[in-house]
């Protein structure tokens, strides 16, 4: 078990060569987000247990369907104290796409979750061009939480009155791929639904309340 304190160097270190060999602009994303949420959990920002914790990229899970392993961008997976094998594990799905994730994706995704055992897995769909209404639908329907992240250099409209965003605008950002029409809330330009079909534009929002529930609290 790698905990996300030693998910850290590894993560800086893969970073390195990805950067250096010039992959794929998706993996380095991912190594990205994995080394933001290590070092959350590991500096207590969560309130969570670090040993507890392991985060992992291109992790494989056993598919009785298949009756083989099945490939995945990232996961987390959460432990008892000295237990071997996960009881949550939340899955993350990254598509870096030029356009919209279309919703056989998402359904791809779900029906990948359902094969190495729902009651213990959730998933979570990432992409800089969001998703397209049926796939949106879809993910709500299913308890598939869904974030989009803008990348930096694509024009926005900037909210400078501190307004708090409507659901409307997140959803919006969620599903609409022209980034000119958006508004940004002064955190970053992310739009997010958590798997229980909270809205948010908070990154760190978005991963605690995936969390909350699932992870053993820290002692005070």
């Amino acid at each position: 078990q790698v905990s996300s304190a030693g998910c850290i160097g590894m993560i800086a270190h893969s970073i390195f060569f990805i950067n250096n060999f010039r992959m794929n602009k998706g993996i380095v994303y991912e190594y990205k987000v994995l080394e933001i949420v290590a070092q959350k959990i590991n500096s207590g920002h969560f309130g969570l247990v670090p040993s507890q914790v392991k985060i992992e990229h291109k992790p494989s899970y056993y598919s009785r369907d298949r009756e083989k392993n099945i490939i995945f961008d990232v996961s987390i997976e959460v432990f008892m104290l000295d237990a071997d094998d996960p009881y949550f594990v939340w899955i993350w799905e990254c598509k870096n796409y030029n356009k919209k994730v279309p919703v056989d994706d998402v359904e791809e995704f779900h029906s990948k979750l359902a094969q190495i055992g729902v009651s213990r897995t959730k998933g979570s769909m990432i992409t800089p061009k969001g998703f397209d209404e049926g796939a949106f639908n879809f993910a709500r329907s299913k308890g598939i939480g869904l974030w989009r992240y803008v990348p930096p250099g694509d024009p926005v409209c900037i909210m400078n009155d501190y307004q708090e965003p409507h659901d409307s605008d997140i959803i919006r950002g969620l599903t609409t791929p022209e980034t000119s029409g958006l508004r940004a809330f002064g955190i970053g330009l992310y739009y997010g639904m958590t798997c229980n079909g909270k809205f948010t534009v908070d990154p760190l929002e978005w991963v605690l309340a995936e969390l909350v529930n699932e992870i053993p609290r820290s002692s005070p």
